[in-house]
């Protein structure tokens, strides 16, 4: 009796890690195509997320690739100008908006950490460290497409950082 509680336990743990996977990578894909293609990401990501009944915060990070950071390294701003062409645009549009230069306003950070950001840092296993000071210094871009929807672009990290929300 004790085998099939165990074997029944296993498989539940199994059919449970195997839609956790499936969601997670289903995820990812998603948000890879809020990205402007343009910007290649690389191998890592990380996500964190803030969840209640009303809806969700949060923020994702994607690494650049080498080819893209150098790019961006070499061409500054202008690396954006046609980044909304048919084929360098985003697959699925989320964020919007002209791009920017950093540092981001002193207002952004008013009240510590945005709440997007804060729930990626704290939500995330395996979230990059240097994004707020990358924020404050010139070097890195974003676009804003309101208070809730902001697109990061840090080549000094070699990272694109999402911040998402539906409140």
């Amino acid at each position: 009796m004790s085998r099939a509680i165990l074997k029944g336990a296993v498989t539940g743990l199994a059919v449970i890690g195997l839609a956790w996977g499936g969601y997670w990578l289903m995820n990812r894909s998603l948000q890879r195509g809020t990205v402007p293609q343009k910007l290649q990401t690389g191998w890592f990501y990380a996500r964190g997320l803030c969840s209640s009944f009303l809806g969700h915060q949060g923020a994702f990070a994607f690494s650049l690739s080498e080819q893209s950071v150098a790019a961006i390294k070499s061409k500054g701003i202008d690396f954006f100008v046609d980044i909304d062409n048919p084929d360098s645009q985003a697959t699925r549009p989320y964020f919007r908006g002209g791009w920017k230069e950093t540092p981001v306003p002193a207002a952004f950070f008013s009240d510590g950490l945005p709440p997007n950001l804060q729930c990626g840092q704290e939500h995330a296993w395996l979230w990059p460290q240097g994004i707020p000071d990358a924020l404050k210094r010139p070097g890195s871009f974003y676009q804003e497409s309101g208070t809730a929807r902001l697109l990061f672009v840090l080549p000094e990290l070699g990272l694109i950082v999402g911040s998402v929300s539906d409140r």
